[in-house]
C-alpha cells in the first residue's frame, strides 16, 4: 500500500495509535480529558482509552463519526476485559 492510499478503515490519513498514545502521555497527566476537535477515524480516542484517559472527539463527517464511534467502543471493550474485576463485599 503506498503512502496516497487509505488504510483498511477507510480515512485517507490514519494515524499510528502507540504514537498518539505516547503524544497523549505527553499533553494529559493520566485521568485528565483529550479533546481532538478533528477525529478523523477516532485514533486520538483510541489512544486515550488505552492510556486510562478520559476523551472528547468532534468530527463532522458522519461517514468517519462512524469509524470512530466503532473504534472507540471496540477500545473501550478490549480495556474492560483486560482489566481485573473488582472483588465486591456486603458490608455487615
Amino acid at each position: 500500500m503506498g503512502p496516497s492510499a487509505p488504510q483498511r478503515n477507510g480515512h485517507p490519513t490514519c494515524k499510528p495509535v502507540t504514537l498518539f498514545a505516547f503524544l497523549c502521555t505527553l499533553a494529559c497527566p493520566r485521568g485528565g480529558v483529550v479533546l481532538d476537535p478533528f477525529a478523523g477515524s477516532g485514533t486520538t480516542g483510541v489512544a486515550a482509552i488505552q492510556s486510562g484517559m478520559h476523551w472528547v472527539l468532534i468530527e463532522r463527517e458522519a461517514e468517519y463519526v462512524a469509524i470512530a464511534e466503532a473504534r472507540t467502543e471496540h477500545a473501550a471493550a478490549a480495556r474492560r476485559q483486560s482489566q481485573p474485576a473488582l472483588a465486591l463485599e456486603a458490608a455487615t
